[in-house]
């Protein structure tokens, strides 16, 4: 468990590291603006795009596990780190895409795990356990309640890429601006979402391209003796008028 902590504390300092280096700061604009726009179409149409979303939450998910279980095994080869964790995360994001409720739960359960990560900041073994259940729990909900757990859920990490990068390119990253920003987006993209998927038939499990076939529903058995009745009642009218024109 204590790679685990070592891993999560060390990234605040990668990550001002990569901030800092000359590369980042040449592409500053461009790298917010694209996380932007990526984190408000995320806020707007992260339910409609699901499918998209459950591959990149099942490569997330299946790429960190291969990255701790490597870093655990004192692996030193860079080659065989990459190799591990892109074949594992391309496991994790076909599994997701083949599998619908399995890609439900990793990509609820990545959510959950990314944003008790950058909440929590876990730098102990019990903080960084309490990440992995708060993953899991959002993940059995998103399942059970799928609709309203992926709105949220989508909403929430993409308001908090859209405020942060909105922040950044504004300048008004300090608090409590971003998490200002952060939040209104949040929070307009749940109006949102809700407002644009509303739920077609009972069945709330159901994949949403699937809920449209709801709308159309196959024939019952009665609709069915309803049209039989009325052929045989068109026929007899016919017949009739047949009869009376002789």
């Amino acid at each position: 468990m204590t790679y685990f902590t070592d891993i999560f504390s060390s990234m605040p300092q990668l990550g001002g590291r990569l901030m800092g280096s000359d590369m980042f700061t040449q592409f500053y604009t461009i790298i917010f603006g694209v996380l932007l726009v990526l984190g408000i179409l995320n806020c707007v149409f992260g339910y409609r795009l699901i499918r998209f979303w459950m591959m990149v939450g099942g490569f997330f998910v299946g790429a960190v596990l291969a990255f701790i279980c490597v870093r655990s095994m004192d692996i030193q080869d860079k080659t065989v780190w990459g190799a591990a964790v892109i074949v594992t995360g391309i496991i994790f994001a076909v599994i997701a895409f083949l599998i619908y409720k399995a890609g439900v739960f990793l990509l609820a359960a990545g959510i959950g795990w990314a944003l008790s990560i950058y909440f929590i900041h876990p730098t102990s073994s019990a903080a960084f356990f309490a990440c992995i259940l708060i993953g899991i729990a959002l993940g059995t909900l998103a399942v059970k309640y799928c609709r309203e757990v992926l709105i949220v859920a989508t909403s929430l990490i993409g308001g908090l890429i859209a405020g942060v990068s909105l922040g950044r390119l504004g300048g008004l990253d300090e608090f409590p601006y971003g998490i200002g920003l952060s939040a209104g987006f949040a929070l307009l993209g749940m109006l949102i979402q809700f407002a644009i998927n509303k739920p077609h038939s009972e069945d709330e499990d159901a994949e949403p391209e699937n809920r449209v076939e709801s709308e159309y529903p196959e024939k019952t058995g009665d609709s069915m003796d309803m049209e039989n009745e009325g052929e045989k009642a068109y026929s007899q009218r016919r017949r009739g008028k047949n009869t009376s024109d002789r």
